[in-house]
């Protein structure tokens, strides 16, 4: 994936989330064609003096005023990623938003639609594809050397043992699916190149009413179907799983990738597996040099708004199977 030709400025909301401090922060100051302009959060000085930010916001809306800044980084809770999308949008900024895109569908919808009539681009900071083993697991199976599918597993867990943390608040967009759901389901609907037919789900409920833990069963039609497994109150499991008649391949640490993360092992119907061996690398930056190709060079994304739109989909249909209530979230309908 290239890099943009020129340079995009580059403003972050909520700097000092973790996610930004962690893991895009290093990722826009490491890239070539990006520019760390400004940074906004209720500790302005704290969220990007380390990184080199030129300024420093305490206000969101000050950040978006800013001339130089290009694209927009936005971090928020669930519940605050449309509005700050929108508005970002409105003053001509291009938006990175951090997964989920929305806490609904509809909610991506028109975030989408609000970009397009501003001109700008839109893409949902889901940083696994841009991994090269994860590009090599997709065209793997994209190959067909796994034959016809037939079932999948995609499990994503661990503990989240901060009480005061914004995922366990349902009126900010919490729970383990919205979170983690899309690590699991997005590989899946590659696979099958189509959304699940037929859907169930089943969901413990932690005391706020978020799920802390959700299971779901997805039937995709011709034989294939997958089961997800997402949790904020079990050991810490990372897998991905794709069995077809000819092949079958399994994933570690199959999520969050980094440089380390370089094989997967391939076992063939005669029995003989082998381990193959992928680069490795930086999924942040390369997620931020193709934002970069995308609005310098019209490179077409990887990603569209509109495969995180089916992705978001696939979660309301399963928060619905699992009788969870779509009014809980903040969605377009409270709107």
């Amino acid at each position: 994936m290239r890099a943009a030709a020129r340079s995009i400025g580059w403003g972050v909301l909520a700097a000092t989330s973790q996610v930004a401090q962690k893991a895009v922060l290093p990722a826009i100051v490491a890239s070539p064609g990006a520019r760390l302009v400004a940074v906004a959060s209720e500790r302005a000085s704290a969220g990007g003096a380390r990184f080199g930010a030129t300024r420093a916001y305490r206000a969101y809306a000050a950040l978006l005023d800013d001339p130089e800044v290009d694209a927009v980084y936005v971090p928020l809770p669930n519940s605050l990623h449309r509005e700050w999308t929108e508005r970002a949008a409105a003053a001509g900024k291009h938006v990175l938003c951090e997964k989920p895109l929305a806490p609904t569908a509809a909610d991506a919808e028109a975030m989408t639609m609000a970009c397009a009539v501003a001109g700008v681009t839109l893409l949902e900071a889901y940083m696994t594809p841009f991994h090269p083993r994860a590009e090599a697991v997709e065209a793997l199976v994209a190959s067909g050397r796994l034959g016809a599918l037939r079932f999948a597993r995609a499990v994503f867990t661990g503990v989240l043992d901060r009480p005061d943390d914004h995922r366990w608040r349902p009126e900010m967009g919490g729970g383990s699916l919205l979170d983690l759901g899309i690590y699991c389901v997005a590989p899946l609907v590659a696979a099958a190149r189509r959304p699940p037919a037929r859907i169930e789900g089943a969901a413990a409920l932690a005391k706020s009413g978020v799920d802390a833990s959700f299971s779901g069963w997805l039937d995709f039609g011709d034989g294939f179907t997958a089961t997800i497994e997402c949790s904020f109150d079990a050991p810490e499991r990372q897998s991905l799983e794709i069995v077809g008649t000819e092949a079958a391949l399994t994933v570690e640490r199959a999520h969050t990738p980094g440089p380390q993360d370089t094989t997967f092992t391939l076992r063939r119907r005669d029995g003989q597996a082998e381990e193959i061996v992928t680069a490795g690398g930086d999924p942040y930056r390369a997620m931020i040099e193709h934002f970069g190709a995308v609005v310098c060079e019209g490179v077409r994304p990887c990603r569209a708004p509109e495969d995180s739109v089916t992705v978001l989909t696939v979660l309301d249909r399963l928060r619905v199977a699992a009788g969870l209530a779509s009014a809980r979230l903040p969605g377009a309908a409270a709107r």
